[in-house]
């Protein structure tokens, strides 16, 4: 795990530029820096490492073939480098380290773009192929930008015509003297819709970032994004639920064990909930010794999960270590929270996610994780509130608007969200499902002119692409999961909040390989019967029944609880802050919020007005 960047244009590619964007990223590798430049050439390439894989000199990045025509700076774990490595020395390739950024270096040599398909793990990595330089041609790229299947690692880029920039996280690039930093108004609205920016957006207009699956092609005149991995599940077949059972047990064994591949210590985030401990589960079958697990509690008994990863822990014989996260926390984390993940970000549970990450770092440098169990496993209670809501989906749109719009004048309709989201079409109904803010609490929260400028704009936009009409709805609604909100949200939150300890976190229920396999299968196989069933059967051989059966939790902090406290703070730090200056907030941000969610509401309006105290 690491942090990488780069700079491709003539007279921009100087050591000083690109060791301000590696400094930038220090965090992320704090053991080892090294940089390339060919200013004649006008590329620069650096990376700053945290060793894990191959830990000797030679693993240091950036890493070239025997001529030097190609080099290459990664980011991520190829999990099956060693098979890799196999049959390229087979085909007379010579190596001279044994990391798996190598790996990567001649399977592009061997099978040039296509070489990605062959790669399992998780990754964000430039390919700077120096052959095509004076042959006047187009259809070679020079650089090739790569983010892996499930968009676990992170890759930022922003070219204005002239110089492409890239880097592991937007600091590096916003480090470049004389970056355009104007925001992108329409992503701080998004925000609100999100509580995150949607990719390719980010919160300045001349950076973007690079998707789940993508690549980017620079040729030295243009760049050009192509999708070379989506999210394709089967939309019938015939699978027993023993087959379907015998299928993701193996799938998860052959995971978790792959992720366990490094040279150094591997420790477990253990929450508590079915995913962590069936990962906790398989991982302590396969590692050697006994297991590090790391969890973390809050002062608030009702979000407490401890007793539940105590017993998983006790029942492998596991080292397991926790830490309390209380209410004192949240203002002394609101600047930090803010500058790891430079753009607004607004998911709640980041914090206790920080706090984890710093003591598993105590001990580690590498850990699992059950991130993508919900998504891929369907364990979401908002699957539920879609399909009573598409009920009545039989009726044709302008039926649902004139019987439910007609209901709109009754006494306290509109208090009620389910009445007033059957009126609009599904897309929008599931886009209602994943807000924290309905649309009435959003335009009450910002500026009126901010609203107006908006006023016609698609809400759904980034749901749009991966919304399936020929999927069934759990299925639809789990690739619009898997393809926005897993990267954008959880993915995002899990590597900032990680790597800001310098803690590389693997998650093996995104292992590709797995989550093509379970979407191989029809949805009633992949539920059998509710939530993450197939996930719970394969679980209920290994771990406890306390925690197969409980209800789902979900990670998240107790926000009513902590901001009920700070309540005296958070609308003076809101009040003519930055943001209501700017006119993206009104001057009373907090008076239309809902009860139920004051507190994450809260947090994320404090957020926002964060953000803006620095970049505007």
């Amino acid at each position: 795990m690491c942090g990488i960047a780069g700079i491709v244009g003539r007279k921009d590619a100087s050591c000083d530029t690109l060791a301000r964007m590696c400094d930038a990223l220090a965090h992320r590798g704090p053991d080892d820096a090294d940089l390339c430049v060919w200013e004649e050439q006008g590329v620069a390439l650096g990376h700053r490492r945290l060793s894990i894989i191959d830990l000797s000199p030679a693993g240091r990045n950036p890493m070239g073939n025997e001529d030097g025509t190609v080099w290459v700076v990664h980011n991520g774990e190829i999990y099956n480098y060693r098979e890799l490595r196999t049959e390229l020395e087979s085909a007379g390739h010579r190596f001279r380290s044994t990391s798996d950024t190598e790996v990567i270096v001649h399977a592009y040599e061997e099978w040039g773009e296509d070489h990605v398909r062959r790669l399992r793990g998780m990754f964000a990595y430039a390919v700077y192929d120096r052959r095509a330089e004076g042959r006047g041609s187009a259809s070679t790229p020079r650089l090739l930008l790569v983010r892996d299947r499930l968009g676990i690692k992170p890759l930022f880029y922003s070219w204005d015509g002239r110089r492409l920039l890239f880097a592991s996280e937007p600091k590096a690039i916003l480090a470049v003297p004389g970056f355009d930093r104007t925001p992108d108004r329409s992503a701080l609205f998004d925000y609100l819709t999100c509580l995150y920016v949607p990719a390719p957006k980010t919160a300045w207009e001349g950076m973007r970032k690079l998707g789940p699956g993508q690549m980017l092609r620079f040729d030295g005149t243009g760049i050009e994004c192509a999708t070379y991995w989506d999210l394709r599940p089967a939309t019938n077949g015939d699978v027993s639920e023993d087959e379907a059972l015998a299928l993701v047990r193996g799938r998860l064994r052959d995971a978790v064990g792959t992720h366990l591949v490094a040279d150094v210590p591997v420790g477990l985030f253990l929450s508590g909930g079915v995913d962590s401990s069936t990962v906790g589960a398989l991982m302590a079958g396969a590692a050697e010794g006994a297991v590090r697990a790391y969890s973390i509690g809050f002062d608030v008994a009702g979000h407490d999960e401890r007793a539940f990863a105590r017993l998983v822990a006790a029942r492998y014989g596991m080292e397991h270590r926790e830490r309390v996260v209380e209410v004192g926390a949240v203002r002394e984390v609101l600047p930090r929270i803010a500058a790891m993940y430079d753009e607004p970000f607004a998911d709640g549970s980041a914090v206790p996610t920080l706090r984890v990450s710093e003591v598993a770092r105590e001990d580690v440098k590498v850990v699992l994780s059950g991130d993508g169990g919900d998504e891929v496993f369907g364990g979401y209670g908002r699957y539920r509130s879609f399909l009573r809501r598409d009920q009545v989906g039989f009726l044709p749109p302008w039926a649902r608007r004139a019987v439910f719009g007609s209901l709109a004048g009754l006494p306290g309709f509109r208090r009620h969200r389910f009445f007033e989201d059957v009126t609009v079409e599904p897309l929008r109904q599931y886009g209602r499902l994943l807000e924290l803010f309905s649309p009435a609490e959003k335009r009450g929260s910002l500026g009126a002119d901010f609203v107006e400028e908006f006023r016609d704009y698609d809400d759904d936009w980034y749901l749009r692409p991966h919304w399936r009409e020929d999927l069934d709805p759990i299925t639809r609604m789990q690739v619009v999961d898997v393809m926005t909100y897993l990267s954008d949200d959880i993915l995002t939150k899990v590597d900032r909040a990680s790597m800001s300890a310098g803690l590389e976190v693997r998650p093996p229920l995104l292992d590709h390989e797995l989550v093509e396999a379970v979407f191989s299968l029809p949805a009633s196989v992949r539920l059998l019967g509710g939530p993450k069933g197939l996930l719970k059967g394969v679980a209920r051989d290994l771990i406890p029944k306390e925690v197969v059966e409980r209800s789902k939790k979900g990670f998240s902090a107790p926000w009513n609880a902590w901001m009920g406290e700070l309540d005296g703070w958070a609308p003076g730090y809101l009040r003519n802050g930055a943001a209501v200056q700017a006119g993206i907030l009104a001057p009373d941000p907090l008076g239309h919020l809902r009860a139920d969610k004051r507190g994450a509401q809260t947090w994320a309006l404090l957020l926002l007005e964060e953000w803006c105290r620095t970049n505007l």
